[in-house]
């Protein structure tokens, strides 16, 4: 993560109780971010929420707009990238994909927690007192406990 110029050393003050408003996951590829998530949220539906990613592709028979995706047009995303308005994009297989930095206020306007699971790039977007991030790295398991999963 050092490409990433982020922290590993923060000066911690005791401070008074607040709420946090995103809890944002980071960990190498493959060491369960989106299940934690996920598990996270079917704990607690009231408390936590996450963002639906956009995308410009074209809704496949089965999809709704808003459920699993928000569709858009690929000039919409592109005008929204350019204005500043996604915390971060991709484009796969020729067609865009992000996470829109107004889907992370509604959710924290609906009163939950909003976890992420993104590029550790995104924490210095979310590095504000807007969003007052926690993040959490979750370490890649020992290569034993790699060996026994994969068995």
């Amino acid at each position: 993560f050092d490409r990433h110029e982020l922290l590993i050393y923060e000066e911690v003050a005791r401070m008074p109780p607040f709420r946090r408003k995103t809890l944002v996951l980071i960990g190498a590829q493959g060491v369960g971010r989106r299940s934690l998530k996920n598990k996270l949220i079917m704990s607690d539906q009231a408390r936590y929420g996450t963002t639906i990613p956009y995308t410009s592709r074209k809704p496949k028979e089965s999809e709704k707009d808003g459920h699993g995706y928000r569709f858009v047009s690929r000039g919409e995303m592109e005008a929204d990238i350019k204005a500043g308005r996604y915390l971060e994009h991709g484009e796969y297989e020729g067609n865009l994909y992000g996470t829109k930095i107004d889907s992370i206020r509604a959710v924290v306007e609906a009163g939950k927690m909003c976890i992420l699971d993104v590029n550790p790039q995104a924490v210095k977007v979310l590095r504000t007192a807007e969003f007052v991030p926690y993040v959490v790295f979750i370490e890649a398991p020992g290569p034993e406990t790699l060996r026994a999963m994969n068995r």
